[in-house]
Formats: structure tokens, C-alpha cells, sequence
């Protein structure tokens, strides 16, 4: 009975595009709804069951351990809200075990899915950067870059040891599985390069120094170092990545009036610090800039507050909020497109 699954694929890609809008609308996505769809994906899996659709379970199942701990870690690390980790999750009951399987191959369709949203949001802020540019030239500081050449260049060797150790660990373990998921592979190491040079507590040396030991033992043990021609792609396109990100990161924050502060916006750090030496109840402390610092309701009224104290500041820095579930749809859509082209 194909109807079944058919309906349950159709449901996700429903759920994606309502919580799209929402998302660019209200800046959230609802708890609510997403309860619905997965009562909605659980009745579906339960119908599947007593009609003996021909689903692969265990199959089934995997992808749904994976998408929950894929999930879940991308929620711990900070790197997108709670909204977008439910969501994940929803999808992961909902799509049925055909959808995990192209060409006659198991794919771990939720890394393909999230490395898909992660290509597309780095390109918008791409295109949003040089419209931003084209608009306000002067927000943009060519001599900047140049100061930061020595950083960057740092950055780019101790990004280059987690890299190399993760491809190592994958040749080891894992060669002949990625040699037989060549998208896979890409999408997984496209998914590394990004998450790596976004976690912070990759940056101190301690980590670096760390993974570097393991890396070099482990080349003792496997005969694998670091430069090989199968990873110069890798290392040409983690440059690409730090400089679009040099690039992006200009045009990070966006300026509004103090009385527009909003429960969950970011505030920048040093807009925070000047609250700092307020007296004024409720307000949050030194924004670190990620997920961790979205205002509550509290907080938002007190930085409302705050602006129209004598210390206040009539207009803030936020961090430019990206609605990603947005990103998430289309990443699933372009999967789709493949898994349609590949069966």
C-alpha cells in the first residue's frame, strides 16, 4: 500500500513549508503544530505496521536514532534553536524507510538534508552580504581583513587538524561505506567543515591540542598523514568557507530602535555591555552571540525598559536572525528531487 507512505512524505514536506512561513513570520515555529504532525506520523507508522506496507523497520528506526542525535547535538553546540531541532525530529518520524534508500543504497537522509540547508543558508548570506554592500559600502572594511591575514591563517591550521583527523577516522572505519555513498560522503564532510568552524570550544588550544595528538598516533597506527590529493578538496574548500564567513561576518548585526526589542532576538556583545552598570532588573547579561543568548520575555521588556532610562540607548545591536526552517524545507525538497531522479 503505497498511499500510506506516499501521504506521510507529503505531510513532511506540508509541515516544512507551514512552519517556513511561520518561522519568517513570527520568528518561531510552533509547539503545537509540530505535536500534531507527529501524532500524525506516529498513526501513520502504526497503519504501516498492521497493513504490512513493506517497510524496512530497522531501517526505519536507524534513521530515526540518527535524527534524533543529529538533532539534539546540533541543539547542544548552539548551532540552530530548539524549533529547528524539534522539527528535524518531527520529519524524521513522519518520512517513511523507502525515502532512506537511493539507487539501492541506505542514506542517512537526515545529514543529507541539513548539509543541504546548511549549502543553502551559506549562500543567502552570501547574496544578502553583497546586496548589503552594494547598498552601504562603508560598513564594509577591506583593512580589517588585512589586519586579521595572521588570525586567519591560524584559524586555518587549527581547522585544518580536525578536518584531516575526520577524514582519517572515516578512510579507516568506514572506506568502503563512503566509497559506495559518494553523496553521502560529500554532504557529511560539507556538514564537518561548516559545524567545525562554528563551534567555539573548537577554537581553544587546548581542543587543538588534543585532536592533534590523537591525529598524529593515529597516522603511527594507520600510515595516513595529513596532505593526501583525495583531501586537497577538502582544505581548498574549508579557505572558501573562512572567507565567505570573513565576509558574512560584517554584515552580522543590524541596528533597531530599543522599543523593537523582541523576546528571542540576540543582542550583539557589546550592546550588553553598556547594561552592564544598569540597575535595572531582568536584563541579560554579556551576549555570547549564539542560541544561548536569546532574550526572554523578561529580558526583552527590560532592555525595553532600559532604552528609556536616562543611561539607555535609543536604538541596539542584534544579531540578524536567519529563519532557518526555511532552509530545512528546501533542503528536503532538493532530496526529494534526488531520491525521485535515483528511483
Amino acid at each position: 500500500m503505497i498511499v500510506l507512505p506516499l501521504t506521510a512524505v507529503v505531510l513532511a514536506h506540508v509541515l516544512c513549508l507551514i512552519t517556513s512561513v511561520t518561522d519568517i513570520r513570527k520568528n518561531r515555529i510552533s509547539n503545537k503544530l509540530l505535536l500534531v504532525f507527529v501524532t500524525l506520523g506516529i498513526i501513520l507508522n502504526i497503519a504501516q505496521f498492521i497493513f504490512k506496507t513493506h517497510i524496512i523497520w530497522n531501517i526505519y528506526f536507524f534513521n530515526l536514532t540518527l535524527v534524533i542525535i543529529f538533532s539534539l547535538l546540533l541543539y547542544i553546540l548552539h548551532i540552530w534553536a530548539a524549533g529547528d531541532s524539534k522539527l528535524l525530529i518531527a520529519m524524521g518520524l513522519l518520512i517513511p524507510a523507502n525515502y532512506c534508500i537511493i539507487n539501492n543504497k541506505v542514506i542517512p537522509w537526515c545529514v543529507i538534508v541539513v548539509a543541504f540547508s546548511f549549502g543553502i543558508s551559506f549562500i543567502y548570506l552570501i547574496f544578502e552580504s553583497i546586496c548589503l554592500f552594494i547598498r552601504d559600502k562603508s560598513s564594509f572594511s577591506l583593512s580589517n581583513v588585512k589586519k586579521n591575514i595572521k588570525t586567519f591563517f591560524i584559524s586555518f591550521l587549527r581547522n585544518i587538524v580536525y578536518i584531516s583527523l575526520v577524514l582519517k577516522l572515516e578512510n579507516y572505519f568506514a572506506r568502503e561505506w563512503f566509497e559506495n555513498h559518494a553523496i553521502a560522503m560529500i554532504g557529511i564532510n560539507i556538514s564537518v567543515i561548516l559545524l567545525v568552524s562554528s563551534i567555539k570550544v573548537l577554537k581553544k588550544w587546548i581542543s587543538v591540542v588534543i585532536a592533534l595528538e590523537i591525529s598524529v598516533v593515529f597516522s603511527f597506527f594507520s600510515g595516513e598523514w595529513f596532505f593526501s590529493i583525495s583531501r586537497l578538496k577538502y582544505y581548498i574548500l574549508l579557505i572558501i568557507v573562512m572567507l565567505i564567513r570573513v565576509m558574512v561576518s560584517e554584515y552580522n548585526y543590524m541596528s533597531i530602535p530599543t522599543s523593537e526589542v523582541k523576546k528571542g532576538m540576540i543582542l550583539s556583545s557589546l550592546t550588553t555591555v553598556f547594561m552592564t552598570k544598569s540597575r535595572i532588573k531582568n536584563l541579560p547579561g554579556i551576549s555570547r552571540e549564539d542560541m544561548r543568548s536569546r532574550l526572554t520575555e523578561e529580558e526583552a521588556v527590560a532592555v525595553v525598559k532600559w532604552g528609556n532610562s536616562k543611561g539607555g540607548l535609543k536604538e541596539v545591536q542584534i544579531v540578524r536572525k536567519i529563519p532557518y526552517a526555511i532552509f530545512i524545507f528546501i533542503g528536503l525538497i532538493i532530496y526529494s528531487i534526488i531520491w525521485g531522479i535515483f528511483n
